[in-house]
């Protein structure tokens, strides 16, 4: 199971394109990353932290209640006024219990404090789980029996009143009911939030040890850690680019004065992978390799590459110690001793040939694209020399490295080749052949080192059960979470908490987003996130408009009840009419989702639907919709509101619909309401004030226009305290939920700087096999039919001279090329080994992104423009120039994998134009010299096998016949040109491009074969082929003139 690094929870443009309720939704989803327990907890911290807020605000409306009753009542009777005052007294002590969260019968002691609070205000709002249903109801009925008992029922119209008022607490009790599931669906989405920030941390820091696990692998720490930040400002500078140090071109190098290395080789291989099967020489391969990883982890010998069939590996590095040359010498004789072992148990000769030679090296990586560690000096080359002029079963030793070593080897004088070597020879230095150990050998204590584990050096990367176990870490630890998610600005539910028990960066955590905030309102201290906020979805707003459209149901209903004689109808019912046309247009895309869910597939076939569906979509994510909206239908409640008897209870309704418009900003939410009151208020004590004293009053001395202005003033105060609570939650979830954007976007940079690491190592497709659990010394191969191989060696030049950041920067051109040929027939680089480049064409067995290299270039005018913008440009073509569009096949029965070769053949003659313009252009060559830097490129096709062998540092490598032939090809070609087996002769035949017949050539392991070279003019343009020139009498050419013939141009 792979990180779902995008994933997003709580994501509402596709929660908004799900049937059914969206707090249903997130229920479904809280009960799947089983996040129930925790919603619970953070109910209970929630409506703890509510406690401090009712108890101030009782105190303050009671305060208010009691001046104003001493303010305009004369002579009152002490005993009206004691029951504020009692209020004022048992509301703190009976709210107190219910402020410790961690109580063990917490919901019981909130219960009976409910209802304790209810029996004493008739009013509560902190009880969950459906419980606050009852109590409100409980309530109503408690108010509507005591309207009936001071209302003194007498007449028929009485009772049509007190069943108006019962319709007005009908509508209370379900505005309530929808603002609790609406507190719910905004309690779950912080929760949702929250546990995203959780989870994506934990991806974070997981990704964060896969990629130095994955570095480590192949790479010194300190070079690996260079890397990790040059890729990782890299995608910060230029997110869009997937090509690594386009720009720049880093060449990581690390210099290492003291090592000693070896070179190993299986001597008489090519005739091994003519005798036997490719997936049993594998095999061997594997196992050999691997069981010389085991024994260079005893050494502490670093590997550093396979070359097919040799062995290259370093002691020194990555930290020095004095006895490298043992531990090399060691390391060689039991690589010896394991061959043959091998050759023993799988009934095969195999014997090794081994060089080791102690000096300096520098050590790092080369190219833009598909990575390898890999060394380079002259004492390198010694090593290589030592190694191809050795004895099978022994090794062979330079004088330098004999001073290093102790007395416990048993050693001879060097071979002949070896002194007639001119490397050598100018190197002043004598070579041994080292037959054993001594009897009494015992291995140093000094070489086992605990620092050098096995475990460190396997490449098998597999997280898979860690990225399984990240869900269940992220719900345990949103358990500890919940306690520190913003409540209320006072935190007053963390009062209680001993400061010794709260961690530091838990205090960070639990005041940032106060800190990020103003009080007043919660606004934003950023203008760009508040505005932000204001522009989230609002996929409740059809639900606001449904209880708006219940509210003029409401206000109607009581106007009928009335039966005011007054009310005009016709006028209420067109008003109800355009309220309800919003909530239709809003509603309709929920409705048609009955059953199905939204998407390109599934969009309704009419057009009037869709448009319709447009429109809802456009009220749910559009601000400048949704507030003119929502203040033109409270507007046109107002005028209904005003029309009423009830006058009072009317605006009531109106006001209280504030509490469900959540995707209006605050500010105007509360100027709308302020609005709407200093109206009414005006508008009775101006003009109607005489009406409103002919009703009855609850506060005894008080006039009724008085005491409905107190109770419309309270209730204000008590909505926008209630907003202010909402806004508040409302604002800590998107805080949240920017948070996670925050981290998601630093996530998905580690996370695709691992994808570039593992897509330079290994091919896509084979990254992706070891993700996954396998074992580490399990062999990965595949077969493939055909795929066209290419070898390019630079030569004519002074390695010396030039060094390795001239090299660097051609392989940074031949890399460069490789995004043009990122198609169907894909080109994968293989490796560099010293100066020659391998690639191959026709590896791909599924289509995945390659983060190694850019996206495909699809049309001949991407490709020129990204050939152009290159240090290196691409000389114009002319119009008569054969290009692969114009390549066509001359034989019907051509084979479709044919393809690899043709795209191959066009890579490489890419290649001698890159070398072509370097050496006019004079980058790293003078122009006069004769040593200018040329091509000697090599391709041959046919079956191949690929895989990954050996135990430590991962490197995707091919094997097989057509490897061997294509390096041949390159070793025994010609400079500038390309040099083809007659196979691969005839299929670029039938693609209309002519090839010269060479003659026979001599290939190691195999004899003579002819071989052919792609005829090109003097622009480098394939040249057309003729049918009259199939035949090998009729196009003889002498290498020899045609090496003249280069030679001339």
């Amino acid at each position: 199971m792979d990180p779902a690094y995008s994933e997003n929870v709580v994501d509402y443009r596709s929660l908004g394109n799900m049937p059914g309720y969206e707090w249903k939704l997130l229920r479904y989803k809280c009960r799947e990353l089983r996040l129930e327990g925790v919603y619970h907890r953070h109910c209970h911290l929630v409506s703890v932290a509510v406690v401090t807020q009712l108890i101030i605000v009782i105190e303050i409306l009671m305060l208010i209640h009691v001046i104003l009753l001493f303010s305009v009542v004369k002579d009152i009777d002490f005993l009206n006024v004691l029951p504020y005052f009692a209020v004022m007294l048992l509301t703190p002590s009976i709210l107190m219990p219910s402020r410790e969260p961690n109580a063990e019968k917490y919901e019981a002691i909130a219960i009976l404090v409910s209802c304790l609070m209810a029996l004493l205000l008739t009013a509560m709002a902190f009880v969950e789980n459906g419980r606050s249903y009852f109590l409100g109801l409980a309530v109503s009925l408690f108010y509507f029996g005591y309207m009936v008992l001071i209302d003194k029922i007498s007449t028929l119209d009485k009772v049509w009143e007190l069943t108006a008022y019962g319709a007005y607490l009908f509508f209370l009790n379900m505005l309530c009911m929808f603002l609790s599931r609406f507190q719910e669906y905004n309690m779950r989405s912080g929760i949702l939030s929250r546990y995203q920030v959780v989870y994506q941390n934990l991806v974070f820091q997981l990704a964060m040890k896969e990629e130095k696990a994955l570095l480590d692998s192949i790479i010194p720490v300190t070079l690996a850690r260079s890397l990790q930040d040059a890729i990782a400002s890299h995608i910060e500078e230029d997110p869009s680019n997937l090509i690594p140090f386009t720009k720049t071109r880093h060449l990581f190098m690390e210099p290492h004065p003291e090592v000693s290395i070896l070179e190993a080789d299986m001597v008489d291989f090519t005739s091994l992978t003519t005798t036997m099967e490719v997936s049993e020489l594998v095999a061997i391969l594997h196992e050999l390799f691997v069981s010389f990883d085991l024994a260079a982890n005893h050494n502490r010998a670093t590997r550093i590459k396979f070359l097919g069939d040799s062995y290259t590996c370093v002691t020194g590095i990555p930290s020095y110690f004095p006895t490298h040359a043992n531990a090399c010498v060691n390391q060689a004789l039991d690589m010896i001793e394991i061959s043959r072992e091998v050759s023993k148990r799988r009934n095969k000769k195999i014997d090794l040939r081994i060089g080791v030679h102690s000096g300096e090296i520098l050590a790092g990586i080369i190219g833009l694209t598909k990575w390898q560690f890999d060394i380079w000096s002259k004492d390198v080359d010694i090593t290589n020399r030592l190694e191809s002029s050795g004895l099978p079963g022994m090794v062979h030793i330079s004088s330098r490295t004999l001073g290093l070593l102790d007395n416990h080897y048993v050693f001879e004088k060097g071979t002949d080749t070896a002194k007639l070597d001119p490397l050598l020879q100018r190197s002043n230095l004598s070579t041994y052949l080292i037959r054993s150990r001594l009897p009494n050998f015992e291995d140093a204590d000094d070489l086992e080192d605990d620092n050098f584990p096995l475990n460190d050096y396997r490449f098998s990367f597999s997280f898979s059960e860690d990225y399984e176990d990240i869900q269940v870490k992220a719900q345990r630890d949103m358990i500890l979470e919940v306690e520190h998610m913003p409540v209320n600005r006072v935190q007053a539910c963390k009062i209680r908490r001993p400061m010794h028990r709260i961690a530091k960066e838990d205090i960070n955590e639990e005041y940032r987003f106060h800190l990020e905030s103003y009080y007043l309102f919660t606004t934003f201290r950023s203008w760009k996130m508040e505005w932000s906020f204001s522009k989230m979805r609002d996929l409740l707003m059809k639900y606001s408009l449904g209880m708006m459209v219940f509210a003029g149901a409401t206000i109607i209903a009581m106007d009928l009840l009335v039966k005011s004689e007054a009310m005009d109808y016709t006028m209420l019912l067109g008003l109800f009419l355009i309220i309800l046309l919003p909530l239709l247009l809003a509603s309709y895309k929920k409705l048609w989702l009955r059953g199905r869910r939204l998407s390109p597939i599934t969009q309704p076939t009419f057009f009037l639907s869709r448009w319709i569906i447009k429109a809802s979509d456009l009220i749910e994510k559009s601000v400048f919709v949704r507030i003119p909206l929502a203040i033109m239908v409270l507007f046109l409640l107002y005028v209904m509101s005003s029309e009423t008897v009830g006058v009072t209870y009317a605006v009531i309704i109106v006001l209280s619909l504030m509490l469900v418009i959540i995707g209006i900003p605050l500010i105007i939410k509360l100027g709308v309401g302020l609005a709407i009151l200093g109206c009414h208020v005006i508008t009775v004590h101006a003009y109607y004030g005489f009406a409103f004293e002919r009703s009855q009053t609850t506060d005894i001395g008080v006039s009724s226009s008085l005491a409905h202005s107190w109770y419309l003033l309270a209730f204000f105060i008590l909505v926008v305290v209630r907003e202010g609570y909402l806004n508040y939650i409302l604002k800590a979830s998107y805080f949240m939920s920017m948070c996670f954007e925050k981290k998601h976007e630093l996530t998905k940079v580690k996370t695709r700087t691992i994808k570039i690491i593992m897509a330079n190592i290994l091919p896509t497709h084979v990254a992706e096999v070891f993700k996954v659990r396998r074992r580490s010394d399990q062999l990965y191969y595949e077969n493939f039919s055909q795929v066209a191989v290419m070898f390019a060696t630079i030569e004519n030049y002074e390695a010396d001279k030039l060094g390795l950041r001239a090299l660097h920067e051609m392989i940074c051109y031949f890399d460069e090329l490789l995004v043009n040929y990122q198609a169907w027939y894909k080109i994968e680089k293989i490796k560099v080994m010293g100066w020659t480049y391998l690639a191959a064409c026709g590896l791909d067995v599924d289509h995945y992104t390659d983060f190694s290299v850019s996206v495909p270039v699809s049309t001949k005018r991407e490709s020129d423009k990204l050939q152009k913008s290159g240090s290196v440009r691409f000389a114009p073509k002319d119009d008569d120039e054969i290009m692969i569009k114009d390549l066509h096949p001359t034989q019907a029965t051509t084979n479709e994998d044919d393809n690899t070769v043709l795209v191959m053949t066009e890579f490489a003659l890419n290649l001698l134009r890159i070398m072509r313009d370097i050496r006019s252009k004079g980058i790293f060559f003078e122009k006069d010299s004769k040593l200018t830097g040329s091509l000697k490129i090599g391709i041959a096709h046919g079956p191949a096998m690929a895989g990954v062998v050996g135990l430590s540092k991962p490197h995707y490598d091919i094997w097989g016949h057509t490897v061997n032939m294509a390096s041949r090809m390159t070793s025994t070609g010609v400079m500038d040109g390309i040099h083809v087996t007659e196979s691969t002769a005839n299929v670029l035949r039938d693609f209309n491009i002519r090839c010269t017949y060479r003659g026979m050539t001599f290939v190691k392991g195999v004899g003579q074969v002819p071989t052919y070279l792609v005829d090109l003019d003097e622009n480098l343009h394939f040249q057309q082929h003729s049918p009259d020139n199939d035949s090998h009498k009729g196009s003889k050419v002498s290498v020899h003139w045609l090496d003249e013939k280069r030679t001339e141009r």
